[in-house]
């Protein structure tokens, strides 16, 4: 009876995080919570990292998954002594590859929690507003005129396919894992899990066919960071040590070499060119040819450029 007891609650388990996903009104927030349980009882703790940046949401500095990448549109108030726009769509081709980028391309770094609300108001729609000192910028290609005001707009839809996404990629996962173990008992889930490549359905369904996830000492690696403000060698060395490549570390020098170290010491936030390359070697973790865990890989990257900006 006890067994049997066990194997109804840790089947239930499973149950309810596929009802869950399987709903479209299931409550995605709990099916990753649900998610989080499931991952420590098999014995993948570390795979929780992923559950943990959704529910969380994803801090500065921290790549953001492609799915949650959606188009943004450029809009705006135009006028001049005449007339004058409100919401007017600006046109994009006149500016740099980089800024056209970084305007027509939102991350969304809010929790899962925070976008299904916005999802759940479909009339409405995500506004990021833009410095004003683009301002002139922006206008270069509009005649006669001049823009006053600036913003990005992301639709309560984009949000909701994004949440869809998330949805869809976890239940692959979560479907996987039960036609894996099968009817097992509680108290022989973390066991049976271990003839199973939880790590790699994990990262087939959540970031990919082509990504690997590196489980084991390298995701719990200890390191001691060395780096000094202002010591781009300890930084350096800090990274090759984890293997790190030294076409890579050509790539930061330059990407530190190129942001504004004043706008990096007002703001306490890495410069764009030092966060893109963060991303990169992120999605490295990710599909494992930087050779470290995600977990330790964001913590380095985190850690070691933050030390050496000064940043705590």
């Amino acid at each position: 009876m006890t067994i049997l007891f066990g194997r109804k609650v840790e089947m239930q388990l499973l149950k309810d995080i596929v009802t869950l996903l399987s709903d479209k009104d299931g409550s995605l927030t709990d099916a990753l919570l649900k998610t989080k349980v499931l991952l420590h009882r098999i014995g993948h703790k570390e795979l929780a990292d992923w559950v943990n940046d959704e529910l969380n949401g994803y801090g500065d500095g921290k790549s953001v998954p492609a799915y949650r990448v959606v188009g943004a549109r450029l809009l705006g108030n135009v006028q001049n002594s005449a007339w004058q726009f409100s919401k007017h769509g600006l046109p994009t081709a006149h500016l740099p590859d980089d800024v056209r980028k970084s305007l027509l391309e939102a991350p969304l770094r809010e929790s899962v929690g925070v976008l299904e609300q916005f999802a759940a108001k479909p009339d409405t729609s995500l506004s990021i507003p833009i410095p004003p000192e683009f301002n002139g910028l922006l206008g270069k290609a509009i005649q006669n005129a001049w823009v006053t005001s600036a913003w990005t707009q992301i639709e309560a839809t984009q949000i909701l396919s994004v949440l869809i996404e998330i949805r869809s990629r976890l239940l692959d996962f979560v479907l996987n894992v039960q036609d894996q173990l099968g009817d097992v008992a509680e108290d022989n889930m973390k066991e049976a899990a271990k003839g199973i490549d939880a790590a790699g359905m994990f990262a087939s369904a959540v970031f990919g066919d082509n990504a690997t996830v590196v489980i084991g000492n390298s995701n719990e690696t200890t390191i001691t960071n060395t780096v000094t403000k202002g010591d781009f060698a300890a930084l350096a060395k800090a990274f090759k040590d984890t293997g790190v490549a030294e076409a890579d570390m050509d790539e930061l020098k330059a990407a530190v070499d190129d942001d504004d170290p004043k706008a990096v010491a007002e703001t306490k936030q890495f410069g764009p060119k030092v966060k893109a390359w963060m991303g990169k070697m992120s999605e490295k973790a990710i599909s494992g040819a930087w050779t470290i865990g995600i977990a330790a890989g964001g913590k380095l990257l985190a850690d070691a450029i933050g030390s050496y900006y000064g940043i705590k």
